[in-house]
């Protein structure tokens, strides 16, 4: 399984823009995640969790780095 990461944009009629090699996959269902642009959120928690585990080591760039190579997304 390969992840994809891209911005999209909530269109005036709901729906949300997708790059054109995705547009492109009709009928194919895929998992949608959405994260407002600008709030990591789930990063910093994860790096507060990283901490409390003792694994502090890791910062927020390096658990970045980690979910998404985890999920296959190529930044």
């Amino acid at each position: 399984m390969e992840a994809k990461k891209f911005i999209g944009k909530v269109l005036p009629d709901g729906q949300l823009s997708l790059p054109e090699e995705i547009s492109k996959q009709i009928g194919k269902v895929f998992e949608v995640i959405l994260l407002p642009i600008g709030q990591t959120e789930i990063y910093s928690y994860t790096e507060q969790i990283a901490r409390e585990k003792g694994i502090s080591q890791y910062n927020e760039a390096d658990i970045e780095k980690i979910i998404h190579e985890s999920r296959g997304v190529k930044a």
